[in-house]
């Protein structure tokens, strides 16, 4: 079975396009695409900006996103630790942790058994007057510390204090953003391009193409703002309300059905 690299590669070389001319219409470098078709995805920069390549690579050569992007999750699953083995680990950790506790133990208590020999023998050949301590005495003072209990730290809930939204750019795309009321970005953007704007405590977006965009909030991916082509304004994220905007990944299960 061909890998999603090799596949595409063919379906370019099919229509006749080369990797600069790729290069030239979506500005990503022909290092990244090279490394695309060659399946080195861990030389690409992340798993979004994965998507959002993929994403410009099919456009660009007129395949259909949902027949690449099945493609990428099919391997993306097939790459992950079976359940057996997530299963078979958690089970081993414990049992390390047993054995630790266990041969610490069993330290201690070889450790006392030497003092009380050596003092008993001691004692035969010079004996104590009636006031000096007592070997038992001695056995008391090195007995094993008691080890404190493991206890599961509980993740603590983290709380948003901040905005920060990264775009990349798969279309030419007109946008203003501002953060707090600040005018930060009014330009005209390519595909490749990117930015990063940080907030307090509001972002307000107008996009002139909302298909033409990807992005991030606070390293999360958001969900698609529009279509292609369709102006979309006054976007306003906050703290309030980021939850509404971070896109879910697809369950499993669905990505097999789309599959098959």
């Amino acid at each position: 079975m061909a890998s999603l690299g090799q596949d595409l590669k063919r379906e370019r070389e099919l229509r006749g396009i080369s990797l600069e001319e790729i290069s030239n219409l979506t500005k990503i470098s022909l290092k990244q695409l090279e490394a695309l078709e060659q399946d080195r995805l861990d030389d690409l920069p992340g798993k979004f900006f994965i998507k959002a390549i993929l994403k410009a690579y099919a456009n660009s050569i007129g395949l259909e996103e949902d027949t690449v992007m099945n493609k990428y999750y099919e391997e993306s699953l097939l790459q992950e630790p079976s359940p057996e083995s997530k299963l078979h680990k958690e089970k081993v950790k414990p049992a390390m942790t047993k054995n630790i506790i266990g041969i610490a133990v069993l330290v201690v208590i070889s450790t006392v058994i030497l003092i009380f020999v050596y003092l008993t023998s001691w004692k035969k050949r010079t004996p104590l007057p009636q006031e000096e301590i007592k070997p038992w005495t001695l056995i008391q003072k090195e007995a094993p510390i008691s080890l404190p209990g493991i206890n599961p730290s509980e993740p603590s809930a983290i709380e948003e204090e901040k905005l920060a939204i990264e775009i990349l750019f798969t279309e030419e795309t007109w946008l203003q953003v501002y953060a707090d009321g600040k005018l930060e970005v009014e330009d005209t953007k390519m595909p490749g391009e990117r930015i990063s704007v940080e907030a307090s405590e509001e972002l307000l977006i107008h996009l002139g193409n909302a298909g033409g965009v990807a992005y991030r909030l606070n390293d999360r991916e958001g969900k698609p703002f529009g279509a292609s082509g369709v102006t979309v304004r006054n976007i306003r994220i906050t703290i309030e309300n980021l939850k509404d905007f971070i896109l879910q990944e697809p369950e499993e299960i669905e990505i097999l059905d789309k599959v098959s």
